[in-house]
């Protein structure tokens, strides 16, 4: 950060010094213009006549004018390069961001369905559980109810068995 805002610096620094130049050669021009009046043309009616004739200097002035509208330009267009190219550095980073994004979207899609499988084992197990307990509660009073409670148990652990080779089969 502190490189970038240096870089920023000497950029503004490197701008500032033609602007800076360009007001010293004006005020250059405007002493010497007045020295040279005074030292060489000593009536006011030839001053006079003499600062008719400067129309030159107008145009200079009109043409310094247009030379600063100019720099301007070249600033503006050099700033518009920056920006482009920092347009397309943000682009990058919201594409990265954009297939990150997506990447997240698809792990979290996997680990909904693993939770789902977890959720649908663990009441599989619970069921199994619960009729082998059954089981041997009814083993004691009634073979018949027994068996259909082993039966059910026997279900539940195909069912087990079946989403575990179909979790297999997916990893």
């Amino acid at each position: 950060m502190r490189k970038e805002r240096n870089a920023s610096l000497e950029e503004d620094e490197e701008t500032i010094k033609p602007l800076l130049w360009l007001i010293i050669t004006i005020i250059i021009l405007w002493f010497t213009s007045y020295v040279l009046l005074t030292c060489f043309i000593v009536s006011w009616s030839d001053r006079g006549t003499f600062g008719d004739s400067f129309g030159a200097i107008n145009s200079l002035f009109s043409g310094l004018a247009l030379a600063g509208i100019i720099y301007t330009i070249f600033l503006q267009r050099k700033e518009l390069k920056l920006q482009r190219l920092e347009l397309l550095e943000t682009r990058k980073e919201l594409s990265r961001t954009a297939e990150a994004q997506e990447k997240s979207e698809i792990a979290l899609g996997n680990q909904a369905k693993s939770l789902k499988l977890t959720t649908q084992l663990s009441a599989l197990n619970s069921l199994v559980n619960a009729y082998s307990e059954k089981e041997k509660y009814l083993n004691l009073k009634n073979k018949m109810a027994a068996k259909n409670a082993s039966s059910n148990k026997e279900k539940y652990l195909n069912q087990i068995e079946k989403i575990l080779e179909d979790m297999g089969d997916k990893i």
